[in-house]
């Protein structure tokens, strides 16, 4: 858990989440009733859906992981533990319930053995914690899935859970139009408009949102969809009606519930994680541990402080990292290298740490040291460590082929594992792993090409390698996965093959821009809003932090040196095994893309106020904070400012 952790204010009560089915965003909002709900709620402008097809985000919304299920069929019963086990785990007595929406308890009494089964227009696909051993094995856990008149009773007993799950069925859900299993060549609207109907009716009985609901007091109500689909003229060409981002209606709804727009990205991950926090669970350990979460809830917003002065300067580079709950500033005057330490209010005295450097230089913390990689010469790179016992040693060199030009490096693993980055004059960017206490003996080549300035990051189990593309301003970022459970190879089924599968230990063959998703109208499809890319550019450095779910990217604009900022929390991104394409003719051939970056969008880019940067500059993360260090021009003294949640 984050350090901010434990506020022990819970926020809310009970929790109730309805899914929807297969739209995306824009074609929800176009519907008047659920525009007019996401005005009286928090409408979450940029929240995602985890993959592709339904059954895939309905596991990952309570196992925090994919659980190698790429598909509709029934999987063999799932071993992962859900937050069904987190919350009959807590010690203050909560309680869960899942209501199924035309589901018949007494059809699906509990054997042992038994095996959970369809009832149309009731699908298990659509009931997640029928698809897990610890459920549908455990009598007491499966008599907790309930029908429709079990909601209602729950809320007449007093008996309303803490969590509770709640799946309209195949028509109230928009995913097949009333009294049929087809749907229509165009999704949207129909099939919106139908959803619709069935939500105000439902709300209408709830007598909620309102002052007279019936629900309890200090409910979370979250209305989400599965994932998002796409309309036939959109599609035109493209291999599958999935192809887009991932984007999906997602409002918060409640009676504690100021109305307002939430611009930050979120996911299904970050559901469980908002979950967990605000009643105090344990995590799963899977893509919950790391997400972003509604911390807006608690009135918690990030905000980057005003610019303090310091009173030294350097005319090289300079990198910063903490170690020990203190920030050490490394920097090169003349060749040798100096640094500082500071405790996030005072500084220390300036000292030599007696290391020549003639270039370039990267520091991290690995195995409670600091890691710091210096260029020494074209063609060279030394590895120093650093601790409190030792001081500076050197631990290592590391020679390549080419002149380097850039270098960048980042922990994962817990800390316990390094990944470098260097860019050389040929354009290249290779990649050097640091695992188990020793350098690998092979360079990587990433296999992009990139003529500016390259920066390594972490989110969860996934590295972001993010660099300026070649020969125009706009970034590139390409993924590496950690993790095993966020590596998905179900052999050949009706719906999945090779084009879902996602790796391990590798670097995509796809690279994406750093890039927002919005909408905007589109002639292919009048009166709907389609998906638009609106892709961000940087001038000079970059530089990225992560902090509490979060990737901070920060870099001076396309033409002046004002310090820009665009973050991304979605959690969970997956590496593709193949190259991604959304030819239709290349279908069996090619990623589809599906949970990897293609489908998920950075957040609205904001300005620093009063910071700009024309020397070096260097971001890390000092416990709940980051700070951010950079020179206004190459002869000034070096500034900082901190970005935190307030």
């Amino acid at each position: 858990h984050s350090n901010e952790n434990h506020m022990a204010k819970r926020i809310f009560d009970h929790v109730l989440i309805i899914m929807f089915e297969n739209q995306y965003r824009s074609y929800v909002m176009q519907n008047k009733y659920m525009r007019d709900l996401a005005a009286q709620g928090i409408d979450m402008a940029n929240y995602f859906g985890v993959m592709h097809p339904s059954q895939t985000n309905y596991i990952s919304s309570i196992a925090g992981e994919l659980c190698n299920v790429t598909d509709d069929n029934r999987p063999d019963p799932l071993q992962q533990k859900t937050i069904v086990d987190l919350i009959e785990e807590s010690p203050f007595n909560l309680q869960w319930k899942a209501y199924m929406d035309s589901y018949i308890k007494q059809n699906s009494p509990w054997v042992p053995g038994f095996v959970p089964k369809d009832e149309f227009p009731y699908l298990i696909k659509h009931n997640p914690f029928s698809s897990f051993q610890n459920i549908i094995n455990n009598k007491s856990r499966w008599e907790r899935i309930d029908d429709e008149a079990g909601f209602w009773k729950d809320l007449i007993n007093g008996t309303f859970p803490e969590y509770a799950w709640f799946t309209p069925d195949m028509w109230n859900d928009g995913h097949y139009l009333d009294g049929t299993q087809t749907d229509p060549a165009e999704r949207a609207p129909v099939l919106v408009d139908q959803l619709a109907v069935w939500l105000q009716s439902f709300f209408a009985a709830l007598k909620f949102p309102g002052p007279n609901s019936h629900l309890p007091k200090n409910t979370l109500v979250v209305l989400t969809f599965d994932e998002s689909d796409f309309e036939a003229g959109y599609d035109k060409g493209k291999k599958y009606t999935y192809d887009g981002p991932n984007q999906i209606y997602t409002v918060l709804l409640g009676d504690f519930i100021k109305p307002g727009i939430e611009y930050e990205g979120y996911n299904h991950y970050s559901l469980i994680k908002t979950i967990e926090e605000n009643f105090n669970l344990s995590s799963l350990g899977k893509n919950d541990t790391h997400s972003n979460w509604f911390r807006f809830l608690w009135n918690k917003k990030f905000k980057w402080g005003n610019p303090v002065e310091t009173d030294f300067q350097t005319k090289g580079k300079f990198a910063s990292a903490s170690y020990q709950n203190i920030t050490y500033l490394i920097y090169e005057n003349r060749g040798s290298l100096f640094f500082r330490t500071f405790d996030g209010e005072n500084w220390s005295i300036e000292r030599n740490a007696n290391i020549k450097c003639k270039g370039n230089i990267t520091l991290a913390n690995c195995n409670n040291e600091l890691v710091l990689i210096v260029q020494v010469s074209a063609k060279q790179l030394k590895v120093y460590s650093y601790s409190n016992e030792n001081g500076w040693k050197q631990s290592g060199k590391i020679n390549s082929k080419e002149n380097i030009e850039d270098i960048t490096i980042t922990n994962f693993n817990n800390e316990q594992s390094l990944m470098l980055a260097y860019r050389t004059s040929r354009k290249n960017i290779y990649s050097l792993k640091f695992e188990n206490n020793k350098w690998e003996s092979k360079h990587v080549n990433v296999g992009f090409k990139s003529d500016g300035p390259i920066t390594l990051a972490l989110l969860g189990g996934g590295l972001f390698l993010i660099y300026k593309v070649t020969g125009c301003s706009k970034m590139g970022v390409v993924t590496y996965n950690t993790v095993s459970f966020n590596v998905v190879d179900l052999s050949k089924s009706q719906y999945s093959g090779p084009y879902d599968d996602t790796t391990i230990n590798k670097w995509s063959s796809s690279a994406f821009p750093v890039a927002n998703f919005t909408s905007a109208s589109d002639p292919v499809t009048p009166g709907e809003d389609e998906p638009e890319t609106d892709i961000y550019r940087a001038g000079g450095k970059l530089v990225t932090a992560t902090l509490d779910g979060v990737i901070h990217l920060v870099h001076a604009g396309k033409t002046n040196a004002q310090l820009l900022t665009e973050t991304f929390s979605i959690n969970g991104v997956m590496t593709p095994k193949l190259k991604v394409s959304y030819n239709s003719k290349e279908d069996t051939t090619t990623s589809n893309g599906y949970g990897t970056i293609a489908e998920a969008g950075w957040n609205t880019q904001t300005v620093i106020n009063g910071a700009y940067n024309n020397g070096s500059m260097s971001l890390n993360r000092l416990g709940d904070r980051l700070i951010l260090f950079f020179q206004p021009n190459k002869e000034s003294n070096i500034y900082y400012s901190f970005g935190k949640y307030d």
